[in-house]
């Protein structure tokens, strides 16, 4: 997919939400400046912190499932509670039938297993920011 910048657009910031360190990382090579905007953390209550503090801070949240303190459904469920509606990719190793209905039923755009295939992250981001 080919994505064309204008001078008025403006980077789409994807919070990064992975106790592993190199999934934000890996993240932000998949979608470089000045297209996109990837900031790390590694834990729920930073991600739940920072996104309650302002909410439109971000654009779009990958958050993994398991973490230490907030697992990924707790964080999503406290964002919707906070009546939240930000977008949100879900991206684990760690997804159970039931682990998927709780997300599905917190209203996520997708949802991917570890590994994943890059092309279908990058169409799914690219679906999230044209929506």
């Amino acid at each position: 997919m080919l994505f064309v910048i204008t001078a008025m657009e403006k980077a789409l910031r994807i919070l990064a939400v992975d106790n592993e360190p190199s999934v934000p990382h890996i993240l932000s090579y998949l979608f470089p400046g000045p297209r996109y905007e990837v900031t790390g953390v590694a834990r729920g209550e930073e991600a739940l912190a920072a996104i309650t503090a302002d909410p439109d801070a971000f654009d779009l949240v990958i958050v993994d499932q398991k973490m230490p303190d907030l697992v990924g459904t707790e964080l999503v469920k406290a964002l919707r509670e906070r009546g939240l509606e930000t977008k949100v990719i879900v991206l684990s190793a760690h997804l159970s039938y039931e682990v998927r209905q709780a997300f599905e039923n917190l209203n996520v755009k997708a949802i991917f297993n570890k590994p994943f295939d890059i092309d279908d992250m990058r169409s799914a981001v690219g679906a999230v920011a044209a929506a």
